[in-house]
């Protein structure tokens, strides 16, 4: 199919079906043991509002939520049916139905930190830039964006294993590197990871690796 049909069809029928395959895994997500959460909570970030695009069923913003009690969390996401299991679990998270290229329920710099999990490699090409748009303009200077995603040692397209009954991709690529190379975005950490197992991994098996990168917003900080 057209790259520019994708994103419907990703609303229209995996959207859901990922939340099916997956819930599993939410049933039993434990906080504590969760990266992301230990990252902001390893920095020091205490965080007041946090937004978490692709959030699921918001297991891992209610997580947030348990050790920063006096944070907002909000998610934004395209599964009815992950959003329905959301506010019947995770009364504490704030839901929209929605996707990354259109943020406009949220207001300019209102987010102290930004979560994209696993979003970035099923966007659409053509609204790749939209998206960074929208994360940029509610994320606050000096917020933090957490990007979770595919690593790959080169930029790879690949159909997306998932779907059968029409062609869609996925595109692999360190999408921290758009930010940084905005000079207006700093990498704070970054670990790569073995998909199945989720233990650091510096093997060659580049096909079954993710990263977290942490980066920091200063639109100053590359001006002297």
């Amino acid at each position: 199919m057209e790259n520019s049909l994708q994103k419907n069809a990703f609303i229209g029928y995996e959207a859901d079906a990922w939340f099916e395959r997956n819930k599993e895994y939410l049933e039993n997500y434990s906080a504590k043991d969760d990266k992301v959460t230990n990252l902001i909570r390893e920095y020091n970030l205490n965080p007041k509002s946090v937004l978490e695009i692709g959030c699921a069923a918001g297991y891992r913003l209610d997580g947030i939520k348990s050790f920063f009690n006096d944070c907002d969390v909000f998610g934004i996401e395209p599964s009815k049916r992950a959003i329905e299991y959301g506010r019947k679990h995770f009364e504490r998270v704030n839901f929209n139905e929605g996707t990354a290229d259109d943020l406009g329920k949220y207001a300019n710099a209102s987010k102290d930190v930004v979560i994209v999990g696993f979003v970035f490699y099923v966007i659409d090409r053509n609204i790749v830039f939209k998206v960074v748009s929208e994360i940029d303009r509610v994320l606050k200077n000096g917020g933090i964006l957490i990007i979770v995603d595919f690593f790959s040692e080169s930029p790879i397209k690949n159909e997306y294993q998932h779907i059968k009954n029409f062609n869609a991709y996925s595109f692999k690529q360190n999408y921290d590197e758009i930010f940084t190379s905005s000079k207006l975005y700093y990498l704070l950490d970054k670990s790569t990871l073995n998909h199945s197992t989720k233990v650091l991994d510096a093997t060659e098996d580049y096909f079954n690796k993710y990263s977290i990168a942490m980066l920091k917003k200063d639109i100053n900080a590359s001006y002297k």
